[in-house]
């Protein structure tokens, strides 16, 4: 069930980039191969940090899925939905790796603070962002890596701040809402 809510949750932040963040960014700033905010990547992170080995199977589906609805020009449509998913998973297996846990276990979140878990999802953001920077720019793209990796990173962070933004801000909500089941 986890899985499935992970997946719907996933799909519903690729079908708010693709029809609303994708057309009002070709608008306003000339073609890129990277957006300037992918929400997408903070829904990733969170899913990760929370639920571990759990979310691999729905974001690559996710990702598969919205490859071929949006028929995204990629030499690839699978591999690119491979590394999409596993560039993820490298924050997660490089800590649990050094805390000699399973390595793709959900991270331990030992203190109900919010910031360690806001610390912990930009952590692994940042690091998922910049394999992902990298990959995608070598091998999707004819860009120059320089500028477009920066793109690829900044677009990653800020949407990861912009759903991190979204869940403190709906917090209270969310747990009534969940307390009222």
């Amino acid at each position: 069930m986890l899985q499935i809510a992970l997946f719907v949750l996933l799909s519903i932040g690729l079908v708010i980039q693709y029809e609303v963040i994708f057309p009002l960014e070709s608008y306003l700033f000339p073609a890129s191969a990277a957006s300037t905010l992918y929400i997408p990547h903070g829904i990733k992170t969170i899913m990760v940090v929370l639920s571990g080995y759990r979310a691999l199977l729905p974001i690559f589906t996710a990702h598969l899925l919205a490859y071929v609805i949006w028929a995204v020009p990629t030499p690839s449509i699978a591999l690119d939905a491979l590394v999409s998913t596993l560039v993820m998973f490298v924050p997660l297996v490089i800590w649990n790796f050094n805390r000699l846990t399973p390595l793709v276990a959900p991270m331990p979140i030992e203190d109900d603070s919010k910031v360690v878990l806001f610390r912990i999802v930009l952590a692994v953001a940042f690091v998922s962002s910049l394999f992902n920077a990298l990959f995608h720019t070598l091998l999707f793209t004819d860009e120059p890596i320089g500028i477009l990796s920066f793109k690829f990173m900044l677009g990653d962070l800020l949407g990861t701040l912009c759903v991190l933004a979204l869940l403190m801000l709906a917090k209270k909500r969310l747990i009534n809402l969940l307390l009222n089941k």
